[in-house]
């Protein structure tokens, strides 16, 4: 056999070597991740109907006030928000895809959680002080090169835009839900209230900064910057959905307008709901966290307290809801078969007699 042919035989084994070990790592890593984390990926069902949006605060220049009553079709909802680990799944299946933020080269983060030798090398200022863009700063390298996200697993995934929300959800068979899927999925039962608990503000609920901001976060939640997904318990009883509010802002497929503005002059933004752990819970600083708030984000707009959850639709659940509801009438069964027409005898046309011609 020639040299070349040899080496080129032997180039093809080793390759086949290095796959079949790579695909038998990668197949018992997510087999740990499904084995840990996969009530993480848990949907629960939302009945839908006639509820009320927003809150009654006219102080509020967010959108969210007036209050207004909205429907919304049945449909499922992520309790918990996407985490690192189930999006390291996804990067895992397509590995080709980049995130925007991979693609933008940076994301910004909260300066205080930014080690100080990236500081100095990998961080520029941004248009607020307590921001900074880190180079190489993504999902995977939360505080930018350097970091990782091994002991962060049940966190929730940062840095993503809009596009890699919806990439996502596309992938696991769901989509992003609409603003007021949101709401009515953390407010469970509960109509008109601040919170998804209730109208009282209650500690030890919510990952949200408390202190002096930017540069004195106490903590006493037990968390500085970001917490598990399940750090704290269901924030509603009848819902069970978790980490609705703080911890991270999440995006919805919902359009943001501010109201005084002509709409066709408006930027495309989408609106992302339940506040992050640089909030505050009465807004002497950044946005105030209840169920209510929003922000308005252009798509392409990542940080370090951004991140989503997934919703799907409930066709079945539609059908079974219009069964019931009295509105909905199934029309009355008609057959399909013409009616008889009556003809006059050709043989006597002055005759007033008909006979009938089945058809």
């Amino acid at each position: 056999m020639a040299p070349g042919r040899t080496s080129l035989l032997l180039t093809q084994f080793i390759i086949l070597i290095i796959l079949e070990i790579t695909n038998g790592f990668t197949q018992k890593f997510q087999e740990v991740l499904r084995g840990k984390y996969d009530l993480k990926d848990a949907m629960r069902q939302q009945l839908g109907g006639k509820f009320q949006i927003g809150i009654n605060d006219p102080h509020s220049d967010t959108g969210e006030y007036p209050p207004r009553i909205v429907e919304v079709k049945p449909f499922y909802m992520d309790i918990y928000p996407v985490t690192v680990a189930q999006f390291l799944s996804y990067k895992i299946k397509k590995p080709k895809y980049k995130t925007t933020a991979n693609n933008a080269g940076y994301s910004f983060v909260f300066s205080n959680v930014v080690p100080p030798n990236i500081k100095t090398k990998w961080a520029s200022e941004a248009a607020d002080s307590w921001w900074l863009a880190v180079r190489g700063a993504q999902w995977d390298r939360p505080e930018g090169p350097g970091t990782n996200i091994t002991d962060r697993l049940d966190y929730p995934v940062v840095h993503v835009s809009y596009m890699d929300a919806k990439a996502y959800c596309m992938w696991a068979g769901k989509r992003l839900p609409t603003e007021e899927e949101w709401e009515y999925a953390a407010r469970g039962q509960l109509k008109g209230v601040q919170y998804p608990w209730g109208d009282k503000f209650q500690r030890g609920r919510m990952n949200y900064f408390q202190g002096r901001f930017p540069n004195n976060d106490k903590g006493t939640d037990g968390w500085i910057g970001l917490s598990p997904v399940n750090a704290f318990g269901a924030q509603n009883n009848h819902s069970g959905m978790f980490d609705m509010l703080g911890n991270v802002w999440e995006w919805t497929s919902t359009r943001y307008y501010v109201r005084v503005v002509d709409r066709k002059s408006q930027a495309l933004k989408y609106v992302l709901k339940g506040g992050s752990y640089l909030d505050s819970r009465d807004g002497t600083f950044n946005h105030v966290v209840r169920t209510a708030n929003r922000m308005g984000m252009v798509p392409h707009y990542t940080a370090h307290n951004v991140g989503f959850r997934c919703a799907a639709s409930a066709p079945h659940l539609v059908q079974k809801m219009r069964r019931s509801d009295p509105r909905f009438k199934p029309p009355a069964e008609t057959s399909t078969r013409r009616p008889p027409k009556l003809h006059k005898r050709r043989d006597d046309p002055r005759t007033k007699k008909y006979i009938k011609v089945e058809l």
